[in-house]
């Protein structure tokens, strides 16, 4: 089976039951199309120069982002390919490709992540089991992990936006594993990246920049769709499923009252950046949101010695645009498949890009 047809079905979960008219702070699927095409010819003149083509994930993974963010640069593609008016097919082909290869390379269980996210192999998972620190865990303590989590995502989606987020956010799992005789469900929940100082000033950054939150849990069937931050309890309660956890911020192992600290800062740093966010005028949004799709390339971009920010070209092509309409149907409930991958363009991509049928 072609992997656009896995794609389409496990990214149909990221809208099933949902509107697409909700994303923040601007409508990104009319607004993308305007200045793709530039910069899906930037990336392609960096996989040339890393000769990325030719090569495993597993000797690039340092210069990748998230599985997630791999998947979400996927995602917006399809519509951004319908939306164009400048279709280069051999850019769009040679990028979709690519990314769709390193998915089933680093997550081959599941890429398009239509349940899990299994990004560490079975000895990296008993690695985790045997040395990570393992402290219990209590009702109160889930609650605080809880807190911990919703502050970090807030503070993310401000920001990288709502379709950045996978490369401050991802979630890896759940693995399901055996620790001191008793079976559990891990999940891992990662921020790469609090402190992107290329895209704002210091007062909004985290003190912290990596941080990881190991869970374990009994009793709980989670889901994720798609992409991590979209992690989901089919069934139990997580706060009393939870049994044991670690907590690592760049690289040390927070206790308790260092957590409840991280979580006032968190959630202190998220109301600045949205109190700043809500300031900007509609060109001044357009820019940050440029400059954010960006970012997710930039370790790309670095290793190649290419700018990884926008041209001056693409600046100019949404200077004083409106954004364009009609693309996809903001306000349609999206609750079929074949509805979606007509939306979308998945099945115009599929025939005008990759010569196949999703």
């Amino acid at each position: 089976m072609s992997w656009i047809k896995k794609f389409a079905k496990s990214s149909f979960r990221l809208y099933s039951g949902n509107t697409i008219s909700a994303f923040q702070p601007l409508d990104f699927f009319h607004f993308h199309p305007l200045w793709y095409d530039l910069w899906l010819h930037r990336i392609v003149a960096v996989m040339d120069n890393l000769m990325l083509e030719q090569k495993h994930y597993r000797e690039i993974s340092d210069i990748l982002e998230t599985p997630s963010s791999i998947r979400s640069i996927l995602q917006k593609l399809t519509p951004a390919y319908k939306g164009s008016e400048v279709k280069n097919i051999e850019d769009y082909k040679r990028i979709a490709s690519f990314f769709a290869r390193m998915l089933e390379e680093s997550c081959p269980a599941d890429p398009f992540a239509e349940l899990t996210n299994p990004f560490h192999t079975t000895e990296e998972v008993n690695h985790m089991l045997a040395n990570l620190p393992w402290q219990d865990a209590n009702v109160s303590i889930a609650k605080r992990l809880g807190q911990l989590l919703a502050v970090a995502g807030s503070l993310v989606h401000g920001q990288y936006n709502d379709i950045v987020t996978d490369m401050g956010w991802d979630t890896y799992g759940p693995y399901r594993v055996r620790h001191q005789t008793q079976q559990y469900s891990l999940l891992i929940r990662h921020f790469p990246n609090l402190t992107p100082k290329e895209l704002w000033p210091e007062q909004f950054l985290a003190s912290v920049s990596d941080l990881k939150i190991y869970a374990l849990y009994q009793d709980i069937e989670w889901e994720i769709a798609y992409v991590g931050c979209h992690t989901i309890a089919k069934n139990g309660n997580p706060v009393e499923g939870l049994k044991k956890f670690t907590v690592i911020s760049d690289g040390k192992v927070l206790k308790e009252k260092q957590i409840a600290a991280l979580i006032e800062e968190l959630a202190e740093k998220a109301e600045t950046i949205y109190r700043k966010i809500r300031t900007m005028n509609f060109e001044e949004l357009k820019q940050m949101v440029m400059l954010q799709e960006c970012f997710q390339m930039k370790k790309m971009f670095d290793a190649a010695d290419i700018d990884w920010r926008p041209t001056q070209e693409m600046v100019d092509r949404v200077k004083d645009k409106p954004l364009l309409t009609g693309i996809l149907p903001l306000g349609t409930l999206m609750t079929d498949l074949e509805e979606y991958k007509e939306i979308f363009g998945i099945n115009l991509f599929a025939r005008e890009v990759l010569g196949d049928k999703a």
